[in-house]
């Protein structure tokens, strides 16, 4: 459990032991930085619907609402210079193949030198939408003559209503460094002036890689509790902050402080509704662009400032 601190170091030491995280946004370890370049990838797309819905597909809600927060934050902030990896209803960078398409997301973040990447989703629980089928055993059946005489089971089927809703933000796993820290050197390095950074068998571009990836994922964290402090605010369930334990390529491969948002469930028929109307997907914009104002405020604040936050 992450819980405020005043040193960068402290943050550091307890969140990367930690899988989740509670709501008390940490104080970032960063001096003050200018955000200008802010990468938006609303996941999947084309080949790649996501998860289904009873009434849409990840893919098309993803990008709706996507394309709503990049006109928000321009609107917000018209210094911002708004990058997405995708406008329509194609696999990113029109890669045949998954992988491919990922490799595309986080090259174009990276050569953009996007100074925060906001992937947006849409979740499941695994079981079909609306509701599921739950078979429970009752008894067993003779069956058959002689040899071939047996046994078989005897169900009976009940359905049961799809209820999990709520939000997440997830952020890569802070014990696998090496992936983010390449991601780090080669969206970093050719501003250093530093040829060592594109070789991650030197010693500084190691060491390099290490300060960003502490400090970006500092900053990853800070985001995304704000961004689920808001949610909570109104009136949505949260799941926190999350590690994911298997690792999500976009942002393990992304050089900048990065977030996968998960905005709710298509999977329950009340909040896929309201991931699909006008009302649900601008409060989720709104949401999201607070969060963004105040970790906004939060990096470019002085340093006395920070202390009396």
């Amino acid at each position: 459990m992450i819980k405020k601190t005043t040193t960068f170091l402290a943050l550091c030491a307890i969140a990367f032991g930690s899988s989740s995280f509670d709501n008390n946004p940490p104080k970032s370890p960063l001096k003050k930085s200018q955000l200008r370049t802010i990468i938006i990838d609303p996941g999947h797309g084309g080949f790649d619907p996501g998860t289904h819905g009873l009434i849409s597909k990840e893919k098309n809600v993803a990008l709706s609402i996507s394309l709503k927060l990049g006109k928000a934050l321009q609107q917000a902030f018209p210094e911002l210079k708004i990058i997405y990896t995708r406008t329509t209803d194609i696999m990113p960078g029109n890669r045949p193949t998954l992988p491919e398409g990922i490799r595309y997301r986080a090259e174009l973040a990276n050569k953009s030198h996007g100074d925060l990447f906001l992937c947006i989703h849409c979740n499941s629980d695994g079981r079909d939408a609306g509701r599921y089928a739950i078979r429970t055993l009752v008894r067993y059946k003779t069956v058959g003559r002689g040899r071939k005489k047996h046994q078989e089971p005897v169900y009976s089927t009940t359905w049961a209503k799809n209820t999990t809703v709520g939000t997440a933000t997830y952020i890569w796993k802070a014990d696998r460094n090496l992936p983010k820290g390449e991601a780090i050197n080669s969206a970093r390095g050719e501003n250093l002036g530093d040829n060592s950074a594109f070789d991650m068998t030197s010693p500084e571009a190691r060491m390099r890689a290490q300060l960003y990836e502490k400090k970006y994922f500092a900053n990853s964290l800070l985001l995304g509790t704000l961004v689920q402090n808001e949610f909570r605010r109104s009136g949505r369930r949260s799941e926190g902050v999350v590690q994911r334990q298997i690792g999500i390529g976009v942002l393990q491969a992304t050089g900048m402080p990065s977030v996968l948002i998960e905005t709710g469930y298509l999977t329950n028929k009340e909040e896929e509704i309201y991931l699909n109307s006008k009302k649900g997907q601008n409060e989720v914009v709104k949401d999201i662009v607070n969060a963004f104002r105040a970790y906004k405020t939060r990096l470019e604040a002085k340093p006395d400032e920070k202390h009396n936050k």
